[in-house]
C-alpha cells in the first residue's frame, strides 16, 4: 500500500492539470496493444493508416509499460492550459544523461524490438521522439482534443469544488476504487508499500480520458507527488454526446435533449459546444430555452458561467 501523508497546508498547495503528452502516450499504447478490429482501433483507423509503419509509434508504446514508464516523455504539466507544443519543447530539452538512465531501467524490464531499438539508439533520439509524437498527435488526438479537454475540465471543476468545500474526502470520492482517505493520509491499495509525505508541496491531480480503470502514482522528480486518475464522463469523448432517448427528443428537440443529457455534470457553454460539436452561439441559444423552462440553472464560477440540471431537469433526463 502507498501512503501519501497530507498536512494542513497541502489542500491550498494542491492543483489540477491536464497532460496532452500523457494522454497521447496512453492512447498510443492502447492502440498498439488492442486486438485487430477492436472498437478503439476502428475509431482511430484513419489516423492509424496515416501512421502505418512509423516506428516512433511503437517506440512510444514501448516507453510506457504496465509497471514503469519513461517520465522524460511525459513532462509534468503546468496547469489546465498545458499544450502538446509545450510538452514537446520540454522533451527536446531533456539532458542526455537523464534519458539514458531511464532507458537503461526500461530495457532491464523489457527488450525492445529491432525497429524500436533503432529509434532508441538514434543520437538525436529526443528530437526523433518529439517529431514522431507530433505526427501521432495530429493524426490521432488533435481532431478530438477539444472534446477531451471539455471532459477533463468538467471533472476538474467537480473535484475542485469538492476539495474546497469538503476537503480530501470529497475530492477523492469516486475517483478510483483503490484510493481512500484515512483522515490524515491518502492510501493507494494493491501496490508496493511506500510512504510519501507532501510536506506542504501539495498534490498534483491529473484526470485522464485514456487511462481506463487504471491509476498512476508519480512521486519521482521532476514531478511533484501526482495522482493520474480516470476522468468522470470519459466515455462522452467518443460518443455522440448526449444522444437523446426517443421519448425525450420529440419533447424538447434533439439538440436540447442532447444538451440536457450532457449536463449530467455541470458545464460551461464552451464545454458543451465542444462535446456536442455545435457552435457556441447555437449552444447558448438552446441553453436559454432550457433555462426558461426551468430544466437547467446557471451560476457564475470564477470567470465562467456554469449550467447544471435542476431537479426537474434530472427527472426529465431520467437521472
Amino acid at each position: 500500500m502507498i501512503r501519501i501523508e497530507v498536512g494542513p497546508a497541502d489542500v491550498a498547495a494542491s492543483r489540477f492539470a491536464v497532460s496532452p503528452s500523457f494522454e497521447l502516450a496512453l492512447l498510443v499504447r492502447t492502440l498498439i496493444l488492442s486486438p485487430p478490429g477492436s472498437a478503439i482501433g476502428r475509431r482511430f483507423a484513419a489516423g492509424l493508416a496515416r501512421l502505418r509503419g512509423d516506428p516512433v509509434l511503437r517506440t512510444l508504446a514501448y516507453l510506457h509499460g504496465p509497471t514503469a514508464g519513461a517520465s522524460f516523455s511525459v513532462p509534468p504539466p503546468a496547469g489546465m492550459a498545458q499544450t502538446i507544443e509545450a510538452d514537446l519543447a520540454v522533451i527536446r530539452s531533456v539532458p542526455d544523461a537523464v534519458v539514458a538512465g531511464e532507458l537503461d531501467a526500461i530495457r532491464a524490464l523489457r527488450r525492445p524490438s529491432p525497429d524500436v531499438a533503432a529509434v532508441l539508439d538514434d543520437p538525436a533520439f529526443t528530437d526523433v521522439l518529439a517529431d514522431g509524437m507530433a505526427r501521432a498527435w495530429h493524426a490521432l488526438l488533435a481532431p478530438d482534443w477539444a472534446r477531451v479537454r471539455a471532459v477533463l475540465e468538467r471533472d476538474v471543476r467537480f473535484r475542485a469544488e469538492r476539495l474546497s468545500e469538503v476537503g480530501w474526502s470529497g475530492a477523492l470520492v469516486g475517483m478510483h476504487r483503490d484510493l481512500a482517505w484515512t483522515g490524515e493520509a491518502i492510501t493507494v491499495a494493491r501496490r508496493a508499500g511506500s510512504t510519501e509525505s507532501l510536506g506542504g508541496r501539495g498534490l498534483l491531480l491529473v484526470p485522464s480520458v485514456f487511462l481506463g480503470q487504471g491509476l498512476a502514482i508519480v512521486t519521482e522528480a521532476p514531478w511533484q507527488p501526482t495522482i493520474v486518475y480516470p476522468g468522470r464522463g470519459a466515455g462522452l469523448v467518443f460518443e455522440e454526446a448526449g444522444t437523446p432517448t426517443d421519448p425525450l427528443a420529440p419533447l424538447l428537440g434533439r439538440t436540447r435533449a442532447g444538451l440536457l443529457l450532457a449536463l449530467a455534470a455541470p458545464s460551461s457553454t464552451t464545454q458543451l459546444a465542444a462535446l456536442t460539436g455545435a457552435s457556441v452561439g447555437a449552444t447558448g441559444d438552446h441553453l436559454r430555452v432550457l433555462l426558461d423552462a426551468g430544466l437547467v440553472a446557471r451560476a457564475r464560477l470564477g470567470r465562467s458561467v456554469v449550467y447544471r440540471r435542476t431537479p426537474l431537469g434530472d427527472a426529465l433526463a431520467g437521472s
